[in-house]
């Protein structure tokens, strides 16, 4: 009994002094939307995602897909649809996300305006058998934290010009 608490005080000291979390960390957003920086403090926020498509799907409802592409594991309601979420347009056809797509993404037959004006969510079968294409993707960026631009358009058309310098 008398070495119990000798043992677990050593057990609580190691655990306490072994695991230390770094304060410093590397960021994914650029300073001035032109390069990647080494190291810099790590912001919470959105990411700002800039893509490209095969076609124009500016105006059509995005769904998240399973990583097989055969289920839809997200999409939104109605009501949480509008002229907000439509992307923001950029240069050489890319988009500035505004919706939270991801690399699984799938557009819907659906626009924003008539998917908004629904009165209900359409079951998943519905959903599944309005999708216009499963892989619509030439290109996906994630360039870091929205919150670090001051000017994403003229930034992010900046990182355009440069062929996304640092980012790919």
């Amino acid at each position: 009994m008398k070495l119990i608490l000798p043992i677990m005080l050593l057990l609580s000291s190691s655990l306490l002094f072994s695991c230390r979390v770094s304060r410093e960390a590397a960021s994914e957003a650029p300073q001035s939307g032109a390069s990647k920086p080494s190291a810099e403090a790590s912001y919470a926020g959105p990411p700002t995602i800039v893509y490209k498509t095969i076609a124009d799907y500016y105006d059509r409802v995005p769904v998240i897909m399973n990583e097989a592409r055969t289920e839809i594991v997200s999409y939104p309601d109605p009501t949480d649809v509008g002229d907000f979420s439509l992307p923001t347009r950029l240069k050489d056809g890319y988009l500035l996300d505004n919706r939270g797509i991801n690399e699984r993404v799938a557009f819907l037959r659906y626009t924003y305006n008539e998917y908004g004006r629904l009165p209900h969510v359409p079951s998943v079968a519905e959903l599944k058998a309005n999708i216009l294409e499963l892989y619509p993707l030439l290109e996906i960026i994630n360039c870091g934290v929205r919150y670090r631009y001051k000017n994403e358009v003229e930034e992010l058309n900046a990182l355009i010009d440069s062929g996304f310098a640092g980012w790919k």
